[in-house]
Protein backbone atom coordinates (compact mmCIF):
# COMPACT_ATOMS: atom_id res chain seq x y z
CA UNK A 1 0.00 0.00 0.00
CA UNK A 2 0.97 3.93 -0.79
CA UNK A 3 0.11 6.03 2.25
CA UNK A 4 0.09 9.31 0.30
CA UNK A 5 -2.86 7.51 -2.24
CA UNK A 6 -5.26 5.44 0.44
CA UNK A 7 -6.39 5.78 3.99
CA UNK A 8 -8.19 8.02 6.05
CA UNK A 9 -9.01 11.93 5.17
CA UNK A 10 -7.17 11.61 1.46
CA UNK A 11 -7.37 14.89 -0.15
CA UNK A 12 -6.55 18.72 -0.09
CA UNK A 13 -3.27 18.44 1.74
CA UNK A 14 0.35 16.59 1.50
CA UNK A 15 1.55 15.69 4.91
CA UNK A 16 5.43 17.19 4.80
CA UNK A 17 6.40 13.80 6.87
CA UNK A 18 4.57 10.39 5.78
CA UNK A 19 3.92 12.24 2.55
CA UNK A 20 0.05 11.34 3.00
CA UNK A 21 -2.94 13.09 1.08
CA UNK A 22 -4.67 14.50 4.24
CA UNK A 23 -7.81 16.94 4.70
CA UNK A 24 -6.52 20.41 4.49
CA UNK A 25 -7.63 21.18 7.90
CA UNK A 26 -6.45 23.54 10.97
CA UNK A 27 -5.50 22.07 14.06
CA UNK A 28 -2.66 21.68 16.95
CA UNK A 29 0.30 19.63 15.49
CA UNK A 30 3.20 18.00 17.74
CA UNK A 31 5.86 20.51 18.20
CA UNK A 32 8.93 18.23 16.95
CA UNK A 33 7.58 16.49 14.38
CA UNK A 34 6.50 17.84 11.30
CA UNK A 35 2.80 16.74 10.00
CA UNK A 36 -0.18 18.37 8.42
CA UNK A 37 -2.62 18.99 10.87
CA UNK A 38 -4.97 16.23 9.33
CA UNK A 39 -2.65 13.98 9.70
CA UNK A 40 -1.87 14.96 13.35
CA UNK A 41 -5.63 14.53 13.68
CA UNK A 42 -5.93 11.17 12.49
CA UNK A 43 -2.78 9.53 14.56
CA UNK A 44 -5.22 11.40 17.28
CA UNK A 45 -7.69 9.18 16.65
CA UNK A 46 -5.80 6.33 16.56
CA UNK A 47 -4.26 7.33 19.46
CA UNK A 48 -7.94 7.08 20.97
CA UNK A 49 -8.13 3.90 19.99
CA UNK A 50 -4.45 2.51 21.52
CA UNK A 51 -5.03 4.21 24.94
CA UNK A 52 -8.57 5.47 25.91
CA UNK A 53 -10.62 2.14 23.92
CA UNK A 54 -7.79 0.14 25.27
CA UNK A 55 -7.79 -2.04 21.91
CA UNK A 56 -3.94 -2.76 22.21
CA UNK A 57 -1.57 -4.05 24.20
CA UNK A 58 1.93 -1.64 25.23
CA UNK A 59 3.79 -2.72 22.48
CA UNK A 60 1.55 -1.94 19.89
CA UNK A 61 0.60 1.16 21.62
CA UNK A 62 4.70 1.36 21.37
CA UNK A 63 4.99 0.29 18.14
CA UNK A 64 2.42 3.32 16.67
CA UNK A 65 3.98 6.41 18.33
CA UNK A 66 7.73 4.47 16.91
CA UNK A 67 6.20 4.58 13.38
CA UNK A 68 4.62 7.85 13.64
CA UNK A 69 7.50 9.23 15.20
CA UNK A 70 10.38 8.11 12.29
CA UNK A 71 7.87 8.66 9.76
CA UNK A 72 7.68 12.87 10.64
CA UNK A 73 10.69 12.90 11.62
CA UNK A 74 12.28 16.20 9.11
CA UNK A 75 12.59 18.61 11.77
CA UNK A 76 16.39 19.22 11.85
CA UNK A 77 16.26 20.68 15.31
CA UNK A 78 17.84 18.95 18.46
CA UNK A 79 14.48 17.72 19.56
CA UNK A 80 13.32 16.62 16.07
CA UNK A 81 17.01 14.64 16.20
CA UNK A 82 16.44 13.06 18.67
CA UNK A 83 12.72 11.95 18.22
CA UNK A 84 13.68 9.89 15.63
CA UNK A 85 17.19 8.27 16.68
CA UNK A 86 15.35 7.30 19.96
CA UNK A 87 12.02 6.19 17.94
CA UNK A 88 14.31 4.82 15.36
CA UNK A 89 16.39 2.70 18.41
CA UNK A 90 12.70 1.83 20.08
CA UNK A 91 11.58 0.16 16.78
CA UNK A 92 15.03 -1.37 16.35
CA UNK A 93 14.66 -2.94 20.13
CA UNK A 94 11.13 -4.17 19.67
CA UNK A 95 10.98 -5.74 16.00
CA UNK A 96 14.40 -7.38 16.10
CA UNK A 97 15.27 -8.08 20.12
CA UNK A 98 11.70 -8.77 21.09
CA UNK A 99 12.20 -5.41 23.86
CA UNK A 100 8.21 -5.02 25.57
CA UNK A 101 6.48 -2.20 25.14
CA UNK A 102 6.49 -1.19 29.17
CA UNK A 103 10.15 -1.75 28.51
CA UNK A 104 10.33 0.55 25.79
CA UNK A 105 9.07 3.07 27.14
CA UNK A 106 11.21 3.46 30.01
CA UNK A 107 14.13 2.89 27.80
CA UNK A 108 13.24 6.12 25.71
CA UNK A 109 12.83 7.98 28.62
CA UNK A 110 16.66 7.38 29.28
CA UNK A 111 18.42 7.30 25.61
CA UNK A 112 16.43 11.27 24.84
CA UNK A 113 19.03 12.72 27.50
CA UNK A 114 21.95 12.87 24.79
CA UNK A 115 22.06 14.76 21.36
CA UNK A 116 21.64 13.12 18.00
CA UNK A 117 23.57 13.62 14.49
CA UNK A 118 20.58 14.33 11.90
CA UNK A 119 20.11 11.26 9.80
CA UNK A 120 20.92 11.95 6.16
CA UNK A 121 18.84 10.85 3.75
CA UNK A 122 15.63 11.36 5.23
CA UNK A 123 13.28 8.15 3.67
CA UNK A 124 11.02 10.21 0.94
CA UNK A 125 8.10 7.47 1.29
CA UNK A 126 6.75 5.04 2.82
CA UNK A 127 5.21 1.89 2.15
CA UNK A 128 2.21 2.22 4.69
CA UNK A 129 1.90 5.18 7.04
CA UNK A 130 -0.95 5.89 10.02
CA UNK A 131 -3.76 6.76 6.96
CA UNK A 132 -3.16 2.93 5.94
CA UNK A 133 -3.74 1.93 9.48
CA UNK A 134 -6.49 3.96 11.22
CA UNK A 135 -9.36 2.89 8.46
CA UNK A 136 -8.30 -0.79 9.20
CA UNK A 137 -11.26 -2.34 11.42
CA UNK A 138 -10.48 -3.12 14.76
CA UNK A 139 -10.08 -6.71 14.46
CA UNK A 140 -7.20 -5.96 12.49
CA UNK A 141 -5.35 -2.98 13.95
CA UNK A 142 -2.63 -4.78 16.08
CA UNK A 143 -1.45 -6.87 13.03
CA UNK A 144 -1.67 -3.23 10.45
CA UNK A 145 0.24 -1.27 13.58
CA UNK A 146 2.62 -4.23 13.46
CA UNK A 147 3.15 -4.13 9.59
CA UNK A 148 3.30 0.09 9.86
CA UNK A 149 6.28 -0.73 12.07
CA UNK A 150 8.20 -2.91 10.24
CA UNK A 151 7.60 -0.82 7.14
CA UNK A 152 8.60 2.43 8.56
CA UNK A 153 11.91 0.53 10.00
CA UNK A 154 12.50 -0.86 6.44
CA UNK A 155 12.07 2.71 5.23
CA UNK A 156 15.20 3.81 7.07
CA UNK A 157 17.63 1.14 6.29
CA UNK A 158 20.30 3.07 5.22
CA UNK A 159 20.58 3.76 8.69
CA UNK A 160 20.33 0.44 10.61
CA UNK A 161 23.85 0.07 11.17
CA UNK A 162 24.03 3.26 12.99
CA UNK A 163 20.94 2.74 14.66
CA UNK A 164 22.16 -0.54 16.15
CA UNK A 165 25.47 0.47 16.94
CA UNK A 166 23.24 3.33 19.30
CA UNK A 167 21.32 0.73 20.36
CA UNK A 168 24.08 -1.66 21.56
CA UNK A 169 25.98 1.19 23.35
CA UNK A 170 22.57 1.56 25.38
CA UNK A 171 21.67 -2.04 26.05
CA UNK A 172 25.24 -2.60 26.89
Amino acid sequence: MDGATTGAGTGGRTCPGCGGAVADVEGPVHPSMPAAPGCWAVFAGLSDWLSVVGGADPTTAQQAVDAYAVQHGTDPGRRGRQSVAVHLMSLAAGLERAVPGERLRTLLGHWTHRDYPRLLPVPTGYDLTVLDVAPTPVEGRVDAVAAWAAASWAAWRAHHATVRAWLDERLG
